[in-house]
């Protein structure tokens, strides 16, 4: 069975792109409407426009007009839209939207015979959205982050230090260039909220998903309770604004598969929606990204693109200021300080992380290109001669890559490589370390700077977790530790069709690297679809599972598992068996790399590593004072 369907939207920096899914989780179709290209009239750039003094941003009416375009599209396809049963949003993570105090009257009763656009031109008090590159808001950042004590101690509470495209520090700045437009502003969203909004139009604005709202730093998130920061909310709008800013922002949702409305008349009308329909609470496009890999607890995803980024997913809350801490998109969160009501199925908080990297792809290409004539056959087969093969081929070389200045280390800038002496033993190996502008074997510069890499994800990744499967061998040679490690990761991006920095990352991270595939025409391929619109067409499929009878406290996992067991009982073990070169670690997941004898010699120098990063980053410093 194929029907009920189900429906995700993703309103990306660039586009907006609808996916929808089988009851079962297949991908059934896509479309997107891409803004400087479909939108032309708006005049953007990558979606966006740039203003002064650091200012990028895009027009609020593009992405009403987008949706107009969208539902066009999805008509003009042959979509069943009336078998869809749930659908769910996701938007640019921090981004927000300014309602205006007509704007409930608008959203309440659109003409169906009239398009979006030409209704709700009224309906926002501010005619721009805010991107996630702007920088212009340095001054409201550091203003967040003294109210409280410094960069830590803001991580502490909102789960990341202060940023620039953060929400608070946007709807800071907002109120002090503009005043009266902040005072005329009735409510503010994030785009995935805004989208919600649009696809209900009820005359309500719906709340901020909880994971998005980590994304703002304003809610507070280390408190069993959790809430606005009224000590945050007072930095940006003064002791007699706290509450007028806290009805602003609204509830925010904790539950992350609650009912939040029905597909708005205006769409049953217009396009045949079926008003059964249910509307399930957006979120961010990084808990979207999270969602459509399904990451349990203990695994994580890196993604190795023009930044690599970092996802791991734990029940621990973990803030530092070199990263990110989120809560899980699609839990059922206890109560909140604004729930009324206690929940008899909520489960224990869940969160993730996110760690991003500046040199990730282009870092190794530039590589790649000045020692391995661009060639990346070469750059692999470097690596493959080099790479240790069993426990006691201790890595003994380093290169640390720092093209752009990094977010994580924080400020790391420059070229370093060091030669080290495991001889001398484990607690004078790095102070006896010899800093060299080359390595004497050329092939070694391509096996150092992944290692380097994908140590600093082994690393962190371990520093955010408790619990792991036992380690046969300490972390360090004679140092009698053991780190946590991921238990599976998903690898995505550009480079991770790359498979020796696959396997040298299994190796690395001692874990089995994984992919989303699909099993079409016979064969099993990798998922082309969109992670974003997929992940939060996951979410609706969950959040319509728990209104049938006896299911309502039913966990997200749990859901997607049923379906993915379900998938392979259709397929009746067609694609899997002898002659089949494919290792499923369930259904839709295929093994891509396992650790070898290789990965047992990394175990042992993640401490190497630290001490070396540590060294490359006091010899920074000593650079920069000459």
């Amino acid at each position: 069975m194929s029907a009920p369907y189900f429906l995700g939207l993703d309103a990306s920096t660039q586009s907006l792109k609808a996916s929808l899914l089988s009851v079962n989780l297949d991908v059934k179709s896509e479309c997107s409407i891409h803004f400087d290209t479909d939108l032309p009239h708006y005049g953007t750039k990558g979606g966006v426009l740039f203003g002064e003094k650091g200012e990028v941003h895009s027009p609020v009416l593009m992405l009403v007009e987008a949706m107009d375009m969208l539902f066009d599209k999805i008509k003009n396809a042959g979509w069943e839209v009336d078998k869809i049963r749930g659908v769910a949003a996701a938007g640019q993570q921090h981004a927000s939207v300014y309602w205006s105090e007509s704007s409930s009257q608008l959203l309440s009763s659109p003409n169906p015979s009239s398009p979006l656009l030409s209704q709700l031109s009224t309906a926002f008090s501010r005619p721009i959205i805010p991107n996630w590159q702007d920088s212009s808001t340095t001054r409201e950042c550091r203003a967040l982050e003294k109210a409280v004590g410094g960069q830590e101690a803001l991580a502490q509470i909102t789960g990341s230090k202060a940023h620039e495209r953060f929400t608070g520090a946007q709807i800071m700045r907002f109120r002090r260039i503009d005043p009266a437009a902040y005072d005329e502003t009735d409510r503010i969203s994030l785009v995935s909220s805004a989208v919600t909004t649009l696809l209900c139009l009820d005359g309500e604005v719906k709340g901020i998903d909880e994971s998005d709202a980590c994304g703002m730093n304003l809610w507070s998130m280390n408190k069993e309770e959790r809430g606005w920061s009224e000590e945050l909310l007072e930095v940006i709008a003064g002791t007699e604004g706290v509450e007028e800013l806290a009805r602003k922002l609204g509830k925010v949702e904790s539950d992350g598969g609650k009912v939040v409305g029905h597909i708005g008349r205006w769409y049953v009308e217009r396009y045949g929606f079926s008003p059964e329909c249910l509307v399930f609470p957006g979120t961010g496009d990084n808990p979207a990204t999270f969602l459509s890999l399904t990451l349990r607890e203990s695994e994580g995803l890196i993604s190795l693109g023009t930044s690599d980024v970092v996802l791991v997913s734990t029940s621990n809350y973990h803030p530092h200021p070199e990263h990110h801490a989120f809560f899980h998109p699609a839990q059922i969160a206890p109560s909140s300080v604004q729930d009324n009501e206690k929940r008899e199925g909520a489960e224990s908080l869940r969160y993730f992380n996110m760690l991003v990297y500046k040199n990730g792809s282009l870092t190794r290409q530039h590589v790649r290109d000045l020692y391995f004539d661009k060639s990346w056959e070469a750059f692999n087969a470097a690596v493959e001669a080099l790479r240790p093969k069993s426990v006691e081929d201790l890595p003994s070389k380093a290169a640390f890559w720092w093209l752009l200045p990094d977010i994580v280390p924080h400020g790391a800038h420059g070229i370093y490589k060091y030669v080290t002496d495991p001889s001398v033993g484990s607690y004078f190996e790095v102070e006896t370390a010899k800093r060299v502008r080359e390595f004497d074997d050329v092939q070694q510069e391509a096996l150092a700077i992944l290692e380097s890499q994908l140590l600093n994800y082994r690393s962190r990744s371990s520093s955010i977790l408790e619990e792991s499967p036992d380690i046969s061998f300490p972390s360090t040679a004679g140092i009698e530790i053991s780190l946590p490690r991921l238990t599976r990761v998903y690898a995505t991006g550009g480079a991770s069709a790359n498979r020796t920095i696959l396997s040298l990352m299994a190796d690395v991270l001692c874990t089995q690297i994984c992919k989303n595939v699909d099993f079409l025409d016979g064969e099993w391929r990798d998922v082309q679809w969109n992670s974003c619109s997929v992940g939060v067409a996951y979410k609706a499929r969950w959040g319509w599972e728990r209104t049938r009878q006896g299911r309502e406290w039913i966990s997200f996992d749990q859901v997607i598992q049923e379906c993915r067991d379900e998938r392979r009982r259709i397929r009746g073990g067609e694609g899997e068996g002898q002659g089949q070169e494919v290792d499923l670690a369930e259904e839709g997941i295929r093994v891509i790399a396992t650790p070898g004898e290789g990965a047992r010699a990394y175990e042992r120098r993640v401490e190497w590593w630290r001490e070396l990063e540590a060294k490359a980053l006091e010899d920074q410093k000593e650079d920069e004072m000459q």
